[in-house]
């Protein structure tokens, strides 16, 4: 699956969400046109990794992951449609999001700040916004690794829906 590595140095954090959440509604109608022509179901989901999600993160000049998810609110979301997965607080845990391969399930956002390079895959992963800088290329590696086999690792047919974007905050996230 071709990566698309889009840094946006040296602009603050929301722009960085501005251009991700720009980029996961370019999605919108293309899903749609493909279940009307082949039956298989695709939504694409926008990963959000955050630099830290701990209580005195918030203060710390860091964007908090409830401060993000309240964001994510005000430009349209729905609450259905974003999870925050920290090890205090794992909305995918709701019976309505444990599958998120399902047509019943409604995100579109995930927050995070390690839960990909834990082991946890994301189905209909299509972007990340990398809010949080690393310089461990291993742990990016696996990041990206993981990004980049989702979902299923099968073309569609469809050129939009076979590739993925990476939007980073940071320059050392694009190393």
């Amino acid at each position: 699956m071709p990566l698309n590595v889009d840094p946006q140095l040296g602009n603050g954090r929301k722009i960085t969400l501005n251009v991700a959440l720009t980029k996961l509604r370019t999605f919108d109608a293309v899903p749609k046109k493909l279940l009307s022509e082949t039956n298989r179901y695709i939504r694409p989901i926008m990963l959000v990794q955050l630099e830290g999600t701990g209580a005195d993160q918030r203060e710390g000049g860091y964007m908090h992951a409830e401060d993000l998810k309240d964001w994510l609110l005000t430009s349209g979301f729905d609450q259905s449609e974003a999870a925050i997965k920290t090890p205090k607080q794992n909305d995918l845990k709701a019976s309505e999001n444990k599958d998120l391969l399902s047509p019943t399930s409604r995100i579109r956002a995930i927050i995070t700040k390690q839960a990909f390079q834990e082991g946890w895959d994301c189905p209909f992963a299509y972007v990340l916004c990398s809010l949080g800088a690393s310089s461990d290329l291993k742990c990016m590696t696996q990041l990206v690794g993981r990004f980049l086999s989702l979902p299923g690792a099968t073309k569609t047919g469809v050129e939009t829906l076979n590739e993925c974007h990476v939007i980073t905050h940071h320059a050392n996230t694009t190393r």
